[in-house]
C-alpha cells in the first residue's frame, strides 16, 4: 500500500510539472504576440513562473530514491565493485552483522558430539530402542538431532549398538505378558521376572515370538565402553541443580588439559558462579537468594564426596547464614519503593526465618571437624545486600543446632523482623 501511494505521488508530480512546463510555453507565446510593453511584462513572468515550477516538480517526480538503490545493490551486489560499510544503508549494516553473529553463539551454545552421543548411548544401558521409538524432546531442540532415524543408523554404523539379545527384548514385556506365553505352552508361570525369561529362552522358539520380528538394538560393548569414557557427561545431565550447561563444563576442562578431576571442575564453575553473585550491583539487580542457596548445597555435596569435609562444613555454614541474614525478604524493599505500600502490607508477605532441615542434619554430620575459626570465616566471606543476623545470634543458633533436638527460631525471627522493618525506612 505504501509503494502505491509512492508511485501516484510521483506520477501526480510529474503531470503538474509538465502542465506548468506546457503553461510556461504558452505564456511565451503569448508574449512574441504582445501589443504593449505590459502585456509583455506578464507574459514573461506567468512563462519563468511556470517553467521553474514545472521543471522543480517533474524533477521530484523523476528523482529515484537513493536508499531504496543502495538496499538493493547491497542485497543483490549489481556492481562488480565490492561493496564498502560507507554504500550500506545503516539498518542492513546492523543486520548483516547480527546474522554474522548468530551462527557463532548458537554453535557455541551447544554441547560438544561426544556429550550428545554419551547422553542418546546411555538411554540404551537402560532398555533395547527400536529406530522408530520416541525420544525425549530435548534431543531435537537442545542438541539438533533433526533426523532421529538417521543418527540411530550413524550409531549402527559406528559400530556403538547393535542388534539386541532375545534375553534383553523379553525383558520389554511384563510379566503377565511373560506368564501368558507360558501358560499358553502348559508350562509353569511361578517366580521373578528373570526367571520367566529364564524358563521361556530354555523351553520356547523365541524366534516365534511376535515381539522378535521387531529390530530392536542394545549397546555393543564399544557403546559401553564409550559411554565409561565419557562417564562425566552423564553426571552432569544427572544434575541439573548445578546450573552448568555442558559448554561450560567443556571449556573449563580444556582448560584444566587433566590436572583437575570431574569435582574440581564442577567445584570451579559452581564457585565461579558463586563470585558472579558476589560482584552484582545488589541495588539495581535482584538478588538471586535461591541460587545462591542452592550453590552452597551442591558445593557441599562436592566437597563431601572429596572428603573435604571443613570445606563441606564451611558451605553448609554459608547456606545458615544466609538463611538467618533476613535476604530472603529483600525483594519487599524494592515492591515497597515501587508499589508504594505501606509497612503493614509488606508484612503480610513476610517470610519467617526457616533452616533447611537437610542442612542442619548435615552440620550434625560434621561435627567432629567443627570449629569456632569455620564460623569467623564464614561470617566475614558473607555475600548479599545486608546481614541483619550478628555473629553472636550465629554462634547462638550453632550451638542449638548441636545440641537440642527442636532448632526453635522464633526468637531471632523477632530480631530480624524488627531489623527488616527499620530497613523499609531507609
Amino acid at each position: 500500500m505504501k509503494k502505491i501511494r509512492k508511485v501516484v505521488l510521483k506520477v501526480s508530480l510529474c503531470f503538474l510539472g509538465l502542465m506548468l512546463i506546457l503553461g510556461g510555453a504558452v505564456g511565451a507565446i503569448l508574449v512574441f504576440y504582445a501589443q504593449n510593453i505590459l502585456t509583455i511584462f506578464i507574459g514573461i513572468a506567468f512563462s519563468l513562473l511556470c517553467l521553474s515550477g514545472g521543471i522543480i516538480l517533474l524533477h521530484k517526480g523523476t528523482k529515484k530514491d537513493k536508499r531504496i538503490n543502495v538496499t538493493t545493490k547491497t542485497i543483490f551486489n549489481v556492481s562488480k565493485k565490492p561493496i564498502t560499510d560507507k554504500e550500506v544503508s545503516y539498518p542492513i549494516k546492523a543486520k548483516k552483522n547480527q546474522t554474522e553473529k548468530e551462527p557463532v553463539q548458537q554453535e557455541h551454545n551447544r554441547p560438544s558430539a561426544d556429550y550428545i552421543k554419551t547422553i542418546f548411548l546411555h538411554m540404551f544401558k537402560k532398555r533395547p530402542y527400536k529406530e522408530d521409538d520416541s525420544f525425549p524432546e530435548y534431543f531435537y531442540y537442545e542438541y539438533g538431532i533433526i533426523n532421529i532415524p538417521m543418527y540411530f543408523n550413524e550409531l549402527k554404523d559406528e559400530g556403538l549398538i547393535t542388534l539386541s539379545h532375545p534375553e534383553e527384548v523379553l525383558g520389554l514385556m511384563k510379566v503377565s505378558e511373560l506368564k501368558d506365553i507360558l501358560s499358553e505352552r502348559g508350562l509353569k508361570k511361578n517366580g521373578k521376572k528373570s526367571e520367566l525369561i529364564e524358563y521361556i529362552l530354555l523351553h520356547i522358539n523365541v524366534n516365534e515370538l511376535p515381539i522378535m520380528n521387531e529390530n530392536y538394538f542394545s549397546l555393543s560393548q564399544t557403546g559401553k565402553e564409550y559411554i565409561e569414557i565419557h562417564h562425566d557427561y552423564i553426571v552432569l545431565k544427572q544434575h541439573p541443580e548445578w546450573g552448568i550447561y555442558p559448554w561450560e563444563y567443556q571449556s573449563e576442562k580444556d582448560k584444566s588439559n587433566g590436572t583437575k578431576d570431574f569435582n574440581e571442575i564442577i567445584l570451579s564453575l559452581l564457585n565461579s558462579k558463586i563470585l558472579n553473585i558476589k560482584k552484582s550491583d545488589f541495588k539495581t539487580s535482584t538478588f538471586e537468594y535461591n541460587q545462591l542457596q542452592n550453590l552452597y548445597i551442591s558445593s557441599y555435596k562436592l566437597f563431601f564426596d572429596g572428603e573435604c569435609f571443613i570445606d563441606a562444613l564451611k558451605a553448609l555454614f554459608k547456606n545458615l547464614l544466609l538463611s538467618l541474614s533476613g535476604c530472603k525478604n529483600n525483594y519487599l524493599i524494592k515492591s515497597k519503593k515501587t508499589l508504594k505500600l505501606n509497612d503493614e502490607q509488606i508484612m503480610k508477605s513476610y517470610s519467617p526465618l526457616i533452616v533447611d532441615s537437610y542442612v542442619v542434619k548435615s552440620i550434625c554430620g560434621l561435627k567432629d571437624y567443627y570449629n569456632e575459626n569455620i564460623l569467623l570465616d564464614v561470617y566475614k566471606e558473607f555475600i548479599g545486600p545486608y546481614n541483619l543476623c550478628t555473629y553472636e545470634m550465629l554462634c547462638e543458633v550453632t550451638t542449638l543446632i548441636f545440641s537440642s533436638s527442636i532448632l526453635t527460631l522464633s526468637k531471632y525471627d523477632t530480631i530480624i523482623r524488627d531489623s527488616f522493618i527499620k530497613r523499609l525506612h531507609k
